[in-house]
C-alpha cells in the first residue's frame, strides 16, 4: 500500500481526529471494522494515543481479537492509564496470548500496516509483547515481585537483546535477586555495548563487589554514550572518593530519548509507527566490525538492524531482530553493535527541523 504525501497525509490525519473525537462524543461507528481499526492506527502514528485508545474502545464493542486487546492496552499506557492497560495484559485474553505455544517462524515484530491483524479474531501477534509490556507497568508500580516472571520472559523470548537483559537486571535488582541481578548487567552490557544504562548498571554491582577500578571504567563508558545523562558521571565523580558508598539501585529502566524503546511509554518515535518525513535520515559515514575473513563456500550473514538516529545524526539506540544463537554467535551481533556510535547519519527532516527516526542498517558477518 503507497502513502499518500506528506501534506495530503496531514489532511487526512486531522479528518481521522475529527472523527475519532466525533464518535467519543456518542456517535455511532460509521463504517466496517477495518476502516476503524485505519482510523486508531493513523491516530497513533502522531502519537494521539488518547484519542487512539478511545477509538480502539469502540472497536473493541465489536471485535474480539488479542491483538487488538494489546493495542488498546499499549495506549492506554501511553495515556497515562497504566491500571486499564494492566488490567487488560492480565486479562484471560492476553493471559492466552502470552502462554501462546507458537512457532518461531511468528516471532516477529508488529508491522506498520498492523490494524489488518485487530480485526480477524485470532492472535498474531508475538508474545513477548505481552510479557514485556507487563514487566514495564509492574516495574513502574513498583510491583517488583511480580515484574520479575515476566522480565525473566523477555529474555527467554528475545535472548540476544540486551535490552531484556537491561529490564531483567533492573527488576531482579530491586526484587533483592542480587546474583541475578548482577549477571544480568553483565549480559546486557556484552550484547547491547551502545547502552549506557547496561555499562551504569554492571558499574554499580562492579563498584558493590569491591572492584572499583572495574566500576570507574564501566562509567566512564556510561557517560561517553550519553553525556547528557547525569548519574554516570556523579557515580564517576563519588568512586573518586575513597571509602564512598555505591548508589543504590536504579528504578528506571531507560532515560531520555531511549524511552522510546518501551512499549509503554508515550516517548516517541516507536518501531511500529509511520512517521512521514520530507528528508529521510542518509548514512553518510559507517564503520564495519572486525571480522573473521569468509570461509569457502560459506555465505555471509545479512543481519539488519533497527537504528534510533537522533536530532544531531547520531544513533542512540538499537533493535536487533529476533534470532537465536544457532544462527549467529553473540559475540558477532556485540562486535556489529559496538560500531554504531562512529557511524554518522545527516539527520531526517520534518517541517524543516532536524527530527529522531528510525532507520535501518546492513551488516554482512561472516559466521
Amino acid at each position: 500500500m503507497r502513502r499518500p504525501p506528506f501534506r495530503v497525509r496531514a489532511l487526512l490525519i486531522a479528518g481521522v481526529a475529527l472523527g475519532a473525537a466525533t464518535r467519543v462524543a456518542g456517535a455511532p461507528p460509521a463504517g466496517p471494522p477495518i476502516e476503524e481499526a485505519h482510523a486508531a492506527r493513523a491516530l497513533e502514528d502522531i502519537g494521539a494515543y488518547a484519542g487512539a485508545a478511545d477509538a480502539l474502545r469502540e472497536l473493541r464493542r465489536r471485535v474480539v481479537d488479542a491483538d487488538l486487546e494489546l493495542a488498546l492496552a499499549l495506549d492506554d499506557a501511553r495515556s497515562h492509564r497504566p491500571d486499564s492497560a494492566l488490567a487488560r495484559l492480565e486479562g484471560p485474553l492476553l493471559s492466552a496470548a502470552a502462554l501462546d505455544s507458537m512457532p518461531p517462524t511468528r516471532r516477529h515484530e508488529y508491522p506498520w500496516d498492523r490494524e489488518q491483524l485487530w480485526v480477524n479474531g485470532r492472535f498474531d501477534g508475538w508474545h513477548w509483547y505481552v510479557w514485556r509490556a507487563r514487566a514495564e507497568l509492574l516495574a513502574a508500580a513498583g510491583e517488583w515481585a511480580r515484574a520479575l516472571p515476566a522480565a525473566r520472559q523477555c529474555t527467554a523470548a528475545r535472548p540476544l537483546s540486551g535490552k531484556e537483559w537491561l529490564i531483567l537486571a533492573v527488576v531482579a535488582g530491586r526484587a533483592a535477586q542480587d546474583a541475578e541481578a548482577a549477571a544480568a548487567a553483565e549480559r546486557a552490557a556484552f550484547l547491547d555495548p551502545i547502552l549506557p544504562e547496561a555499562h551504569y548498571l554492571a558499574g554499580l554491582w562492579a563498584w558493590r563487589s569491591g572492584r572499583r577500578a572495574e566500576a570507574a571504567e564501566r562509567m566512564r563508558r556510561a557517560r561517553g554514550l550519553d553525556s547528557t545523562w547525569r548519574d554516570p558521571t556523579m557515580a564517576a565523580s563519588k568512586l573518586r572518593v575513597p571509602g564512598a558508598p555505591p548508589d543504590p539501585l536504579p528504578a528506571e529502566l531507560f532515560h531520555g530519548i531511549r524511552r522510546a524503546a518501551l512499549l509503554t511509554s508515550p516517548e516517541r518515535p516507536k518501531l511500529e509507527e509511520f512517521d512521514q518525513m520530507e528528508v529521510a535520515a542518509t548514512l553518510m559515514r559507517r564503520v564495519d566490525p572486525p571480522g573473521d575473513p569468509p570461509r569457502e563456500g560459506v555465505k555471509p550473514i545479512q543481519l539488519f538492524v533497527s537504528v534510533l538516529v537522533d536530532e544531531g545524526g547520531r544513533v542512540v539506540l538499537a533493535d536487533l531482530p529476533w534470532f537465536t544463537a544457532e544462527h549467529l554467535a553473540a559475540e558477532k551481533v556485540t562486535q556489529a553493535l559496538a560500531t554504531l556510535p562512529e557511524w554518522e547519519f545527516v539527520p531526517a527532516r520534518k517541517l524543516g527541523e532536524p527530527h529522531r527516526v528510525w532507520s535501518a542498517v546492513e551488516f554482512r558477518l561472516n559466521p
